[in-house]
């Protein structure tokens, strides 16, 4: 998909996203604490289906099961040296749901866990590097566009962004998780966090997971519509968050 066929796609009216995928695939059987990714291959059936019912309740993007699918997260299970076999088969999985539909897929990047220097150790080009390497997987396989979710840093926003640039120019997709008092974890707020990916070449930007940030961006709409040319998304939460020791 060409970027200027997203912006078309938006411009008809409003575009559907899917589901909350986590929270439906462990009430299909999928334990806490496994690899998600492992999950959905050894059980791709369950993604297929719930992917199916998404399409036939109207949705216009699936987002590919690739969320924790980078070297990071994947070395926290011994499947490092898996990634490209498993990007590639989970955004076949929702290619198959979406086969003889008009539904997109997009391949979905998130945080790695790991805190940025001078916080944490690691450095901004090598987590440039991590996305880099899943991102090029994922379009080769043949996702429509990318879709960077559930982000609290916007540091990790841009490297992902810079990363997905680096290797093609398919559509982005930017989300991030506001608090209470309507900023993220590492204190941006939505104008800020906007305007930043609009620079970088982000073609939405927009907001998942919050636990009442939401109050605060829509006060800040008319700021970002007069201010970006990025259209705006916005995601429903499966229930309130709740701090966890996982992503």
């Amino acid at each position: 998909m060409t970027r200027e066929a997203f912006r078309e796609l938006v411009k008809k009216g409003p575009v559907l996203l899917d589901g909350a995928t986590g929270t439906n695939l462990q009430k299909a059987g999928m334990p806490v604490g496994v690899c998600p990714e492992q999950w959905i291959l050894e059980n791709s059936e369950v993604l297929i289906d719930l992917q199916k019912r998404y399409v036939e309740a109207g949705t216009d993007i699936l987002f590919a099961p690739t969320f924790t699918a980078s070297r990071i997260k994947l070395k926290e299970y011994g499947l490092e040296d898996h990634l490209e076999e498993m990007n590639r088969k989970l955004v076949a999985l929702s290619k198959e749901a979406a086969k003889g539909t008009n539904a997109l897929v997009a391949g979905d990047l998130t945080m790695t866990g790991e805190q940025l220097y001078p916080l944490g150790d690691l450095m901004f080009e090598d987590l440039v590097d991590v996305y880099k390497e899943q991102a090029k997987i994922i379009a080769e396989a043949g996702a429509d566009l990318f879709v960077v979710e559930t982000m609290m840093s916007l540091q990790e926003c841009r490297a992902a962004v810079l990363a997905i640039r680096e290797v093609c120019d398919l559509p982005v997709m930017v989300s991030l998780t506001y608090n209470e008092d309507g900023r993220t974890l590492y204190g941006t707020d939505p104008v800020t966090a906007v305007v930043v990916m609009q620079s970088l070449g982000a073609d939405a930007v927009g907001m998942n997971c919050s636990t009442g940030g939401n109050v605060r961006a829509d006060r800040e709409d008319g700021r970002v519509c007069n201010d970006t040319t990025s259209r705006k998304t916005k995601c429903r939460n499966a229930g309130a968050d709740r701090w966890s020791d996982r992503l």
